[in-house]
């Protein structure tokens, strides 16, 4: 009885210490927290970060940090930069199954703004068309989106993507670039092209007629107007632009790249690419 009872008392105080620790998680650092995190971080005490100097989430928000892109991030750019919210992911239906990330996936970091986008030509997902990014960047600005379906953030920001395209479609042209798989063999409840539902498992696509084939169901099922195209088998385009897990790039219509983003998926910021685009419609 009396061992019942500890044990029902370390049980309690346990429980008390993982609630203190998610309310903790949930609010933001104070500004001398960041301070601190921004100190503990510059290595060499030389009142900058480098890329050498970080990891993680700090280095796949690099860019973003390093708001005048001298390679860089002060302390005054660390304590000015937006504290980033959760990564909001789809809600999971019954029978669906998260599988683990293809970490391997990754490639190093290449982009860097004011340097020319690197051009592809892809081929659309729902037509024999060919789209060249050089193409589209001459016309007007363009958001590149990369992903795929089994990226469950991806599945609910991307419908931001969506919205924004529907608003500024005139002033900037949007291109989704499916990749390679971020949670091969998960399984997704999708809606099939006859209306009903039933749940599929999205293998990794070691092939171009099945990412072909994802890249249909992906925007089939998520309601995507703007236009799809695919990565190759050789994956260039991905490496090319670090797209893996998901990515949003802007591109401006000297082809030069204006804002690299990061990886995926606290990377994918949505609300950034619209302060741009609402600069658009300001200088119209």
């Amino acid at each position: 009885m009396l061992r019942q009872q500890i044990t029902h008392g370390l049980l309690a105080i346990w429980i008390s210490f993982q609630i203190v620790e998610i309310a903790s998680a949930q609010n933001a650092p104070s500004a001398k927290q960041r301070l601190q995190t921004f100190k503990s971080l510059d290595k060499n005490a030389d009142g900058f970060l480098h890329k050498s100097e970080v990891s993680g989430r700090m280095l796949e928000r690099f860019s973003q940090l390093d708001a005048n892109a001298d390679g860089k991030v002060s302390q005054d750019e660390a304590l000015a930069a937006p504290v980033r919210p959760g990564v909001r992911a789809a809600p999971r239906k019954p029978g669906e199954v998260v599988a683990p990330a293809a970490l391997e996936e990754r490639r190093p970091e290449k982009l860097k703004v004011g340097e020319v986008a690197p051009d592809f030509t892809l081929p659309h997902a729902n037509s024999p068309d060919r789209v060249s990014l050089s193409e589209l960047w001459r016309k007007k600005p363009v958001v590149l989106v990369f992903g795929s379906i089994s990226c469950s953030p991806f599945r609910k920001q991307v419908e931001d993507v969506e919205k924004l395209y529907g608003q500024y479609r005139d002033k900037a042209n949007f291109l989704m670039v499916y990749i390679r798989e971020a949670h091969p063999d998960s399984v997704i409840l999708v809606k099939t092209e006859k209306g009903d539902e039933s749940l599929q498992k999205f293998v990794q696509t070691d092939d171009a007629k099945l990412r072909d084939e994802h890249a249909r169901t992906c925007q089939r099922i998520l309601n995507l107007s703007f236009p799809t195209v695919v990565d190759q088998v050789d994956n260039k385009v991905n490496a090319a632009y670090s797209g893996w897990p998901i990515r949003l790039v802007i591109i401006g219509t000297d082809g030069k790249i204006i804002d690299p983003g990061a990886p995926g998926p606290r990377g994918f910021d949505t609300g950034k690419v619209a302060r741009w685009l609402e600069t658009l419609v300001v200088e119209k």
